[in-house]
């Protein structure tokens, strides 16, 4: 999918997003998304010689990108992510001239019933995807789940100093699961009001929401977001190359909408030693990345229940793009939410993100598909 401003290639397995690229204004075309040095490339991790390396979970096998999770984070699941979707519909709209497509996919084990439909919709002269997926119970009893929506970015975009913005407060970080092999950087359990006063294992304050030079780390974070604003969002900046990538989701939500209440921060700076994250366990990390996005909570407390037949449909868009205000590298004071788009001001200096903040293009949108494929 691609407009004047934006070209975006999602994969038919776990419609995972692999690029979401802008062309600057030296003529370099770069995505800040992730796919580490390890991302299988065969149809799955079963069917691969090595899937020892990948733990046997095809969420490491094909990990990075933008990528929607339900019901949860899983390997013995059949979930959003790990699994093949298939394209049906495709188009441009007439009344604005947004190319789409909608894709949709089905669960049939027993106990994990659902499916998932999703509509993705870019404007012209805009650097935002929009993206709305409609989850269905088609089992015979309550679904309960953790929805997630994960943006995995790394250079061009994230290196030593660049900065993370967000509406969210509150943030706490988790400790290591029993997966995971590594240190965390900050103290786990400890709710800190923001990413700029973060509290480390050694007693200091940090700005966690400078990215530092490596660490060795890697920590968890998941924050409130605020209802008062029409949308929630993450932006993550690199004051040096002068590029901004925007993650956000509607806070006033209509009938059969779903509104995530946390915004999520993973920050892997060089701190996970083991395979495939490293050649192999103890190795050398060799992986750094930042994931941001939004969740509904941590994993267990299953926060989204549907009732059987029962459907709820969750809303988010994506954008990157380059600023020409230097300024803006400094960090931003405000970021100021229209209809409209997003203006980040530091005192008299600004840069403007257009954007459909309201949603409602891709509300109209998927209304009328969802409809139709009903």
């Amino acid at each position: 999918m691609s407009n004047n401003d934006l070209s975006v290639i999602i994969e038919d397995q776990g419609e995972v997003m692999l690029e979401l690229s802008s062309r600057l204004d030296n003529g370099a075309r770069i995505s800040p998304l992730s796919l580490p040095y390890f991302r299988g490339t065969g149809p799955g991790v079963l069917s691969d010689d090595n899937l020892t390396w990948w733990r046997s979970r095809q969420g490491l096998y094909q990990a990075g990108g933008i990528y929607f999770n339900y019901p949860e984070s899983s390997d013995d699941l059949i979930t959003t992510s790990n699994t093949y979707w298939t394209l049906k519909r495709y188009g441009a709209e007439p009344e604005n001239q947004g190319v789409w497509k909608y894709s949709e996919m089905k669960s049939r084990e027993l106990g994990n019933r659902y499916s998932a439909r999703r509509v993705d919709l870019l404007l012209p002269n805009e650097s935002n995807i929009y993206t709305a997926i409609k989850i269905t119970n088609n089992g015979d009893e309550k679904l309960k789940g953790n929805p997630s929506w994960n943006a995995v970015l790394a250079a061009p975009l994230v290196e030593s100093g660049s900065f993370i913005a967000s509406s969210s407060k509150y943030f706490i970080a988790y400790p290591l699961s029993r997966r995971e092999a590594g240190r965390n950087r900050y103290l786990t359990g400890k709710v800190f009001e923001d990413l700029r006063h973060a509290k480390t294992f050694d007693g200091k304050n940090v700005d966690a929401s400078l990215v530092p030079p490596p660490t060795g780390t890697y920590d968890f974070l998941i924050g409130k977001t605020p209802e008062k604003d029409l949308a929630s969002w993450i932006t993550v900046i690199n004051p040096r190359s002068k590029l901004v990538f925007i993650t956000f989701t509607p806070n006033e939500i209509e009938e059969g909408e779903y509104r995530l209440p946390n915004a999520i921060v993973g920050q892997n700076y060089f701190g996970r030693q083991d395979a495939p994250w490293s050649l192999f366990d103890g190795s050398a990390p060799l992986v750094m990345n930042l994931t941001v996005g939004f969740n509904a909570g941590p994993k267990g407390v299953n926060n989204f229940i549907l009732s059987p037949g029962e459907s709820k449909t969750i809303l988010f868009a994506s954008g990157f793009t380059s600023y020409a205000n230097p300024r803006i590298g400094l960090g931003f004071y405000t970021n100021e939410i229209t209809p409209n788009g997003f203006t980040l001001k530091r005192t008299k200096s600004s840069t403007f993100i257009k954007a459909d903040t309201t949603f409602s293009s891709l509300r109209k949108l998927a209304k009328r598909v969802f409809f139709l494929q009903s």
